[in-house]
């Protein structure tokens, strides 16, 4: 090995640019830094541990979750934490060094039978419909008039 081979392979390491070499060094303070905070939690998600960093929110049934350096995060995965499932609603889609997403509670544990007669079960959320039955409907007419006198 040469010097210059030398220098590539240092520089290989650290980065051949100014923005390798930066993000190379986010991803080693993360992995070097993120396991002694207080939010960094081994998980199961699809029932495979992961260590994940879970940020707490004003909403009881709403967390932040973020990856380690190199794993990913997707929609619709559960996380098991805590006794309780959660489900993964909301993934950034900005994720050159670690994935951060919104997971809410699992409120309902959803059972049915296919047409082998097979009970199956998945946790999910479920959430007031009625809020969704406000508005206007395309296929009815408007029953609203301004001027009550011309409508009768």
């Amino acid at each position: 090995m040469s010097v210059w081979d030398d220098y590539a392979a240092r520089c290989a390491v650290r980065g051949t640019t100014k923005r390798s070499a930066s993000l190379k060094r986010l991803d080693r303070y993360l992995t070097r830094k993120v396991p002694d905070n207080l939010s960094y939690q081994e998980v199961l998600i699809q029932d495979s541990p992961v260590n994940v960093a879970i940020i707490r929110s004003d909403n009881l049934n709403e967390k932040y979750i973020y990856s380690m350096p190199g794993e990913t995060l997707d929609c619709g995965e559960l996380v098991l934490w805590e006794e309780n499932y959660w489900l993964i609603t909301e993934v950034d889609a900005a994720n050159e060094v670690y994935q951060r997403g919104i997971m809410l509670q699992c409120n309902y544990l959803l059972k049915w039978i296919d047409d082998s007669h097979v009970v199956h079960e998945q946790w999910c959320i479920v959430e007031d419909g009625t809020k969704y039955l406000t508005g206007e409907y395309e296929d009815r007419p408007q029953r609203f008039c301004p001027l009550a006198q011309k409508c009768a």
